[in-house]
């Protein structure tokens, strides 16, 4: 029974020097009054007599806030923002020991509510509606410059919802409907330019369609014309082959004719020389080959 008592006791005493750090945070280790020099990350870190930890959540926080703040012409809209920030790992034990604990509400709140008002004089109260994106730039640049050195990094700024006077609402929507008959417009005159260019386009096409036309049929007048004259040449050039032709047949039929002539007339010649020696009444020696003309001898005495 004692025993069972004792490690009781001893696994209380022991579960109660431990310390535990979850994932997402990192504790500062204080002992007797001294911050020591080391961060504690995740798991169970063991304490002791006057010893005790100091933990900060290194996960991204949420900070959101309604505040009713003023604008460029004196009036006052309903804005509701969220902030969203997380501790840098390293700068932990200047915050600990600039800051302390309670950063939030004496640093980043205040700073953020105060440049969300400041940044607001900036801005219309239709220019709030209409500039959202504009606005969260702003105070998130504003209040990064702000609080930045201190160790924190400033993740995001939304603006949510923004509420202001009715008489604002009423020009925001006659200022949205004119922005869009004036986008109509736009778009109109975008249609009717395109239509002018297409026109404009096709016209010119049909210019060149014809142009091209005229030009190729003019080629094709010109390349009619040139086949035309070639084939007279070449009509007039047989022509004068077939004349030349012609010509030196007839010549070479006249040669023929007129050699045949010649040969002709020598032979009755011939003939009318024999019949004359043939009726001589002296006696002569006619020697031929019956080819040549004749050759003729007188007989000597």
């Amino acid at each position: 029974m004692k025993s069972a008592v004792l490690i009781a006791i001893t696994i209380v005493l022991i579960a109660t020097g431990c310390k535990t750090i979850n994932p997402g945070e990192i504790g500062l280790k204080i002992v007797r009054g001294k911050l020591q020099p080391e961060n504690y990350t995740q798991g169970r870190h063991r304490t002791g007599f006057g010893t005790h930890y100091v933990k900060f959540s290194t996960r991204i926080k949420e900070l959101s806030v309604k505040l009713t703040l003023p604008t460029r012409e004196g009036m006052e809209a309903k804005v509701d923002l969220t902030l969203l920030y997380h501790i840098k790992p390293e700068a932990l034990r200047d915050i600990y020991l600039t800051l302390g604990t309670k950063y939030e509400n004496e640093l980043i709140l205040n700073n953020f509510s105060a440049q969300a008002r400041e940044t607001c004089l900036n801005y219309g109260a239709m220019d709030l509606m209409m500039q959202r994106d504009s606005l969260e730039k702003s105070i998130f640049d504003n209040l990064t410059t702000d609080i930045g050195h201190y160790g924190f990094i400033i993740d995001q700024v939304l603006v949510r919802y923004i509420d202001v006077p009715d008489e604002i609402d009423r020009a925001i929507e006659k200022k949205v409907l004119s922005e869009q008959h004036v986008k109509q417009q736009e778009i109109e005159i975008q249609a009717q330019q395109r239509v002018t260019e297409a026109t404009i386009e096709k016209e010119r096409k049909e210019m060149e369609f014809a142009a091209e036309k005229k030009r190729l049929e003019k080629q094709s007048s010109i390349e009619q014309d040139r086949l035309q004259e070639n084939y007279a040449l070449e009509k007039q050039k047989l022509e004068a082959e077939r004349s030349l032709i012609e010509a030196q047949s007839a010549k070479k039929a006249k040669d023929l004719e007129n050699s045949t002539i010649t040969t002709m007339s020598i032979k009755l010649k011939t003939v009318e020389v024999l019949q004359a020696l043939a009726n001589s009444p002296n006696t002569k020696i006619i020697i031929t080959d019956g080819k040549t003309p004749l050759t003729l001898r007188e007989p000597k005495e």
